[in-house]
């Protein structure tokens, strides 16, 4: 019995000893701009325990304690190869900072080299091409400064109310200080000679490597803006960051609008995003633009429109994850689907606002792979304004959405052309891969590739909106605190506007070229049927 018993407590002391498992933890950064690398395979050599880093590089995995020599392999494509002892390492939790792997970056410098040997005017081109790509260049010593100048791509724009427009911005990074951050720009048009601005003051509740938009976010921002808005070709938050050629149908069809603003944008490492906000606005008509108000006989225009309004959006975003390098936030997952959903209520009598409403919009956008042949962006929106309300606040066709895959503008109709208070639109892209370009090899050499695109829209105006119109019969006959319509807008009829583009896009890295043709609607005044477009797709 003594035996059985001296058996049975070597057998279960032995069992504990070798069942003891070893927690594995830690967080994997890169190693020259200190921003975490998503979806790192870690491991122990020659087992087969380990794991692959989450969205923000962390890791955890257990393996036994019985374990000796043990050496941790991290591998990641980009980076180099790298292994770690961590028999006489001390710490619970292990931080893992990989050596970029230069290959590609040293292969694109003989490529340059090879353009600048046979041509002064590639090497140029292609230098030209990368200084753009960037955005924004250091203030001084690339390693220790404190503010970079940017952004680059919206120094020269053009469009027809402001002319020749030039800006120049300014952003902090973490040198100054990894929690607080400021940036700005200032910018003038040689047409409408008035000179606008922005800035922004953000508190990041996490410390950042290098700037505030890192991911995840979790910031409070306070931002003043005045600028041009044009309600018929930007959404009411976007920024106003357009490129090259802008606001080409908005002329005498937009506003001068300055905004104070308060917001909290928070990311969490789920994909799930959401941003609150308060914001009182004041928007100004801009050229032959007109705040009218009619009622029989009498006319009453305004110099301005005031609002203040309060909101949410939330984001969902399935395996979202980021390579970041300095202000560059380049998604890894891009098939992944992102869905959108934000509230706004307009606020009456408060801080000067007029108006009160509610607006509701849903969006959903989706990448579709096509094996080697290429692949479709799809973006389908709905948006509704729940009350009656003056033109500046409705819908339109081009306020959308902006995230990581096509999301093209309409082009060939006017910015308030088609007004509504409940719009659907659907956009999709087609960019080929491995198709007919491919196959000629001057043509695959420069990277062109094969775009088609159709987009379409809907709505319709309600009975109280639609007294806008100022020809109704009803306008007469009770007061209307609305603004008349512009003459270029029209109600949708029976059918959707809808247009398509055939193109090539990819060029220099940087442009496409399409032709855009009306398919609906061509028999309103002035319709623009058909038009070449030039367009930067960064």
């Amino acid at each position: 019995m003594r035996k059985l018993l001296s058996f049975t407590f070597i057998f279960i002391s032995c069992s504990f000893i070798y069942g003891q498992e070893k927690l594995y933890k830690g967080r994997v950064l890169d190693a020259k701009y200190h921003t975490p690398v998503a979806y790192t395979a870690v491991y122990i050599q020659n087992t087969r325990y380990g794991t692959v880093a989450n969205n923000i590089g962390e890791f955890s995995f257990t393996a036994p304690d019985s374990l000796n020599n043990v050496q941790l392999v991290i591998a990641r494509t980009e980076y180099k190869l790298q292994y770690l002892d961590v028999d006489n390492q001390l710490d619970d939790e292990y931080l893992i900072a990989l050596i970029p792997d230069d290959f590609e970056q040293r292969s694109k410098n003989i490529q340059d080299s090879i353009s600048g040997s046979t041509g002064g005017f590639n090497s140029f081109i292609v230098k030209a091409t990368n200084f753009v790509k960037d955005d924004w260049i250091p203030l001084g010593n690339s390693e220790t400064n404190k503010f970079d100048f940017g952004r680059i791509q919206t120094f020269p724009t053009f469009n027809p109310i402001e002319g020749l427009r030039l800006r120049a911005g300014f952003a902090s990074n973490s040198r100054l200080n990894p929690n607080l951050f400021i940036k700005g720009y200032g910018a003038y048009g040689f047409g409408d000679q008035k000179f606008k601005y922005r800035g922004e003051l953000t508190y990041s509740f996490d410390k950042k490597a290098y700037h505030d938009q890192e991911f995840p976010k979790n910031n409070v921002s306070l931002i003043y803006e005045n600028d041009i808005y044009s309600p018929g070709e930007m959404h009411p938050r976007s920024p106003n960051n357009l490129l090259l050629i802008t606001y080409r149908r908005s002329e005498n069809e937009a506003t001068y609008r300055n905004f104070a603003e308060v917001n909290w944008d928070r990311e969490h490492q789920n994909g799930l995003a959401h941003t609150t906000w308060i914001r009182k606005s004041r928007m100004v008509p801009q050229g032959d633009l007109i705040f009218q108000r009619t009622l029989g006989d009498m006319a009453f225009v305004d110099n301005s429109l005031h609002t203040t309004e309060i909101g949410l959006q939330l984001r969902y975003s399935a395996r979202e994850a980021y390579i970041q390098k300095k202000r560059k936030r380049i998604p890894i997952e891009m098939t992944s689907p992102v869905f959108f959903l934000s509230h706004t209520i307009g606020l009456a009598e408060i801080l000067d606002s007029e108006i009160p409403y509610h607006r509701t919009e849903i969006s959903a956008q989706k990448r579709f792979q096509l094996g080697y042949t290429g692949r479709i962006d799809m973006v389908g929106e709905a948006m509704k304004v729940w009350n009656v309300v003056p033109f500046p606040l409705l819908v339109y066709p081009n306020q959308r959405h902006r995230h990581h895959i096509e999301n093209n503008a309409f082009f060939l109709n006017r910015a308030l052309e088609f007004v509504a208070d409940e719009q659907v639109t659907l956009r999709a892209t087609f960019v080929g891969d491995d198709l007919l370009l491919a196959k000629i090899p001057i043509i695959n050499k420069l990277k062109f590739r094969e775009l088609l695109s159709l987009r379409a829209s809907y709505g319709r105006l309600s009975s109280g909106n639609q007294r806008g119109f100022a020809n109704l019969d009803d306008i007469n006959s009770e007061p209307v605190d609305l603004y008349n319509f512009p003459y270029v807008s029209h109600q949708y009829g029976s059918k959707p506007y809808v247009e398509g583009t055939i193109g090539i896009t990819n060029i220099l890295g940087l442009l496409r070229v399409e032709y855009v043709h009306r398919f609906t609607y061509r028999n309103h005044p002035d319709a623009l049927l058909g038009k070449v477009r030039i367009d930067v797709i960064l």
